[in-house]
Order: C-alpha cells, then structure tokens, then sequence
C-alpha cells in the first residue's frame, strides 16, 4: 500500500472552559431578558405620550392659576385645588422621566450583552450590521427634526419670554413705596403673568400637540414598515 503524504488539515482546537461558561451564562441570562426587552419597547412608545399628557396638564393648570389668581380671592378653594393639581402632575412627569431612564439603562445593558454574546461567538460583524445598519446621518437628522408647528410655538415663547422681561424691569424702574405696590409695580406684574401665561397657552395648543402628532405618524409609519410587537 502506497502511504500519500496528503496534508491533512488540523482539527480546530475545542472551545475553552471559559468561554463556553461565559456562552452558557450569557444565554441563561439573555433569554428571560429578551422577553423584558420587548416589555420595555412596548413601554417605551407608550411612555412619551403619557409625558406629553403630564405636560399638557401641568401647562394647563399653571395657566388656569395664573388666570384664577387674578379672578378668584387669596385662599380660594379654587385656587388650591389648581395648585395641588398641578404639582401632582409635575410629580408624575419626573417620575415618568425618571421610567424613561431607566428604560433607556436596562435596553443598554441588553444591547451590550446581546454584543459580548456576539464577539464570543463570533458574530460581531453581523450583529453591528443588523443593529446599527440602519442608523444614518439622515436618521440621525430625522430624529432632531422639529415639527413646523413646534418651532412657530417656540418663536411665539420667545416673544413672551421678552414681554416677562419687560414686565420685570418694569417693576424694577417703578418707584418704590413702603407699605404698599405702586402702580408701575402692578403693571408689571401683570405683564409678567401676562408673559407667562402666553408660555404655557403656547405649549398646551401648540407646542405639546405638534410634537405629539409628530411622534404618532412616526410611529404609524414604522407600524406600516413591518414592525410590530410580534417581532421582539
């Protein structure tokens, strides 16, 4: 028998210990996280709405006191009532806000481990490809896009941001009497309720609306792409 001296390609050498517990422990972990992933996606289209409502109403209620401030008498059950509305929803905005961040935390620390799961096994490339193929400089400039609505809204609160400063230096330059407001000293306090009041009315139908009709034909349109909650 004639022995050929073919070369024979070497066997790859088998996976370390550390490795594969690492693969073992990042799959035990990332499986009950995918289904969290997708909870938390879910949420997280749902949450800005709910902050543009807490917006809205805390908007609202800032303006209806200053309204009531200036119709109704110190103490009114009224006015109370409106302050202590309000600060519930200031609250409940921080606390969305506060959702918010950890949302975005624990997306990213999926997001990581789903990328370490990937450079073990060798996949790293794809995965770059598959999650940050699609982000672009014409994306990333879709995203900072204000709606029209929202940048008039924004002109209109730099006219009131100036009528609040006229109102102070007005109340500034009026002369001062003990004991007492002068009449200089009330008109700008008007003018600077005034200022604000216009702020807040600008937000509740202007501003809030047009980014939340913004954001729900965005997301119309992502729906009309394929994407659904099936797909976590």
């Amino acid at each position: 028998m004639a022995v050929t001296n073919a070369a024979v390609k070497p066997l790859p050498p088998p996976a370390p210990r550390i490795v594969a517990a690492l693969l073992a422990f990042a799959h035990f972990i990332l499986a009950p996280m995918l289904g969290l992933v997708c909870i938390l996606r879910v949420a997280a289209q749902a949450l800005p709405y709910l902050c543009f409502v807490t917006a809205w109403i805390i908007s609202a209620g800032t303006a209806a006191t200053i309204v009531a401030r200036h119709t109704c008498r110190e103490g009114s059950t009224l006015l109370a009532s409106l302050d202590a509305f309000t600060h519930a929803a200031f609250k409940i905005c921080i606390c969305g806000m506060c959702c918010f961040l950890v949302i975005a935390a624990v997306l990213l620390c999926s997001l990581c481990l789903a990328y370490l799961v990937a450079v073990v096994s060798g996949s790293g490339s794809e995965f770059k490809k598959t999650v940050f193929g699609e982000i672009t400089w014409e994306s990333i400039r879709e995203l900072f896009k204000f709606p029209r609505a929202a940048v008039l809204g924004f002109a209109g609160d730099l006219a009131c941001i100036l009528l609040i400063v006229a109102g102070i230096l007005a109340m500034i330059m009026s002369p001062h009497v003990d004991g007492s407001i002068s009449q200089g000293q009330m008109i700008g306090s008007l003018i600077v309720d005034v200022g604000i009041f216009g702020i807040h009315a600008i937000a509740c139908f202007v501003i809030i609306p047009a980014f939340a009709i913004d954001i729900w034909r965005k997301d119309q349109v992502d729906r009309k792409s394929g994407f659904t909650v099936a797909d976590c």
